[in-house]
């Protein structure tokens, strides 16, 4: 089964990086993992000419290699910074892109920020919600507390036990998928 990692941010400097790395080491290895990062993705804003909601064939390359990347996936975990109280403007044009392909896709969400990432975990759940996505929950990581503003990570335990949790969930809905 292929498990999807994806950093949102695609700032220089980021620290995504090393909590995708924290998610990473937590994984079941039976997993096949994909590390999506938005930043070598690139996605434009998007530029298709009708909305993916109505179904009609992608014209782009660069959508047509996005929805392949996402439809091969059994499950996805977020990794998303909170910029302005919600998410980075990549994350937001990756899920528009798409459409049939979040659909009941088993998702994750790991924000970080000053505020344990809760404004972009919220934006992000409802987004994923309101494409179909099946989302399982979130772990949130407080900048002084799990983690510094340079990406070193102090985890505190029951952060690291809410995405053991996480993670077992989505093995079990993509296993029931694929049994299914």
């Amino acid at each position: 089964m292929k498990l999807g990692i994806l950093i949102a941010s695609a700032r220089p400097n980021r620290v995504g990086s090393h909590v995708a790395q924290w998610v990473t080491e937590h994984v079941d290895p039976a997993w096949d993992l994909d590390l999506i990062d938005l930043g070598a993705v690139s996605l434009p804003n998007f530029d298709e000419a009708f909305s993916p909601k109505q179904g009609e064939p992608y014209a782009h390359d660069h959508t047509l290699t996005w929805s392949d990347r996402v439809s091969a996936l059994d499950a996805l975990v977020i990794v998303t910074p909170e910029y302005n109280g919600s998410i980075p403007g990549s994350l937001k044009t990756a899920v528009d892109y798409l459409h049939r392909e979040w659909a009941e896709l088993p998702v994750a969400v790991v924000g970080y920020g000053w505020g344990a990432g809760s404004g972009a975990i919220a934006e992000a759940e409802r987004l994923l919600r309101f494409v179909g996505a099946d989302v399982r929950g979130s772990v949130g990581l407080a900048f002084r507390q799990d983690l510094d503003v340079s990406g070193d990570l102090t985890v505190r335990p029951e952060q690291t036990g809410a995405l053991g949790a996480l993670l077992r969930s989505l093995e079990s809905v993509a296993v029931a998928a694929r049994q299914g």
